[in-house]
């Protein structure tokens, strides 16, 4: 049989075999399915490595060149490592980053840990405006809601800006709010005019 075609059958199985097994667990549960490229599942360590993998769960979609987990059943607060290219779509919000950690548990998303150079978000909230920010780590909720930006973060809502070194943004209450009160910065929120884009990130 070909590589290729062997492999589209293993990852057929796997999505396949994931999504049964959370319809299995609990009727009311959304769907969850993973979709890769090559696969590597090692049975004494319980390890699983995946190429181009994309994880959809409800409106929620997880991407990835690579992934390494602890567990394939999201179902024992398993840990999920993606690395390259790593992009989280919810709803409208989309995070794009380096790398991320994720935590499952009890078949969904709990939250995750992101990197990169930045780490990049970007939304529309109810009212069609604009929602964007970055920092270099970024803590994100899927139970909460909430983005947490640190080192070099800024918010952007509308024609409003916030900068600090820790700031929370709650994606259902639609605002920002500080995080450490031991920031040595101090925090600063700017009113840009209609025709001023948002400034560069100040040098490192």
């Amino acid at each position: 049989m070909p590589h290729s075609l062997l492999s589209s059958l293993r990852t057929s199985w796997l999505a396949l075999a994931i999504s049964f097994a959370a319809g299995a667990q609990n009727d009311e549960s959304e769907e969850l399915v993973l979709t890769s490229g090559p696969i590597t599942f090692n049975g004494q360590t319980n390890l699983f490595e995946a190429q181009a993998v994309r994880i959809t769960q409800g409106n929620l979609v997880i991407e990835a060149d690579d992934v390494l987990a602890t567990a394939i059943d999201f179902n024992e607060q398993s840990e999920w490592r993606f690395t390259g290219n790593v992009r989280i779509t919810v709803g409208t919000a989309v995070i794009e980053a380096g790398s991320a950690v994720f935590t499952f548990d009890e078949e969904r998303l709990s939250r995750g840990e992101l990197e990169g150079a930045p780490v990049v978000f970007s939304d529309v909230d109810e009212k069609q405006r604009s929602v964007t920010g970055n920092a270099q780590k970024m803590s994100y909720d899927y139970v909460a809601r909430t983005l947490r930006l640190t080192d070099g973060a800024w918010v952007r809502l509308d024609k409003r800006e916030i900068r600090g070194c820790d700031l929370i943004y709650d994606f259902a209450a639609e605002r920002v709010t500080s995080g450490s009160v031991d920031c040595a910065d101090l925090f600063r929120v700017r009113v840009l005019p209609d025709d001023e884009p948002s400034p560069p990130d100040p040098p490192q």
